[in-house]
């Protein structure tokens, strides 16, 4: 069986660390076979896989490997698997996108940091947004930032602009379950382990519309 393998790139500035690319490995293949948008990489498991990768990290600040696959992308590969048909097998890319980069597990506590990082001018707030060329070789993107909201979080409000832009120019495929108030979009994996079933069907559903 094809068990895919998850790969990520970090550099550490300070006391953080930034998750900068991450992507799911199918087989050997390139390719794209799809890529999503959330909010910010959680917290990296190193040891299990690829004990090496924290001492370089640690050592020179930067380190690129293999890393555990988390529960996101636990659920993002049963995405994929979803999609695709059960006699095909999946080869190619699946790229994890984030509005921003900085590494934290609780999600309000990493958009709080992200916005002083940003206030003070210790991270550029396009860090994560990549060219409309990258986008346009994705066969399509899964928005799931999050609900997230707060009256004081400019700059998180800015850079989901900045990429819905972006996506908007590059004229890819995209969906999302979308908060019919906030317009935000539900990330693909809820706390809540007896919706995560839920969530998965219905994303499904609503790639099978685009």
């Amino acid at each position: 069986m094809n068990q895919p393998k998850a790969f990520g790139a970090f550099v550490k500035r300070g006391d953080h660390t930034f998750r900068t690319s991450a992507y799911i490995q199918w087989g050997e293949s390139e390719k794209s076979i799809g890529s999503c948008l959330l909010l910010n990489p959680g917290s990296a498991d190193f040891n299990k896989i690829n004990p090496d990768l924290r001492e370089k990290l640690n050592t020179t600040n930067k380190a690129n490997g293999e890393i555990k696959t988390d529960p996101t992308m636990g659920q993002l590969i049963k995405l994929v698997d979803g999609i695709n048909s059960s006699n095909q097998v999946i080869e190619g890319r699946f790229h994890i996108y984030n509005l921003f980069s900085l590494q934290d597990a609780s999600a309000n506590s990493a958009i709080c940091k992200f916005e002083t990082l940003v206030k003070n001018k210790e991270y550029d707030l396009n860090e994560s947004l990549v060219s409309i060329n990258e986008l346009q070789v994705q066969p399509w993107i899964l928005l799931g930032w999050s609900l997230k909201r707060h009256g004081n979080w400019g700059n998180l409000n800015e850079i989901k602009k900045r990429w819905k832009m972006q996506i908007a120019e590059s004229k890819i495929p995209s969906f999302g379950k979308q908060d019919r108030i906030s317009k935000d979009y539900y990330h693909p994996n809820p706390r809540n382990p007896t919706h995560k079933p839920i969530i998965l069907k219905e994303l499904i559903d609503l790639y099978a519309k685009i």
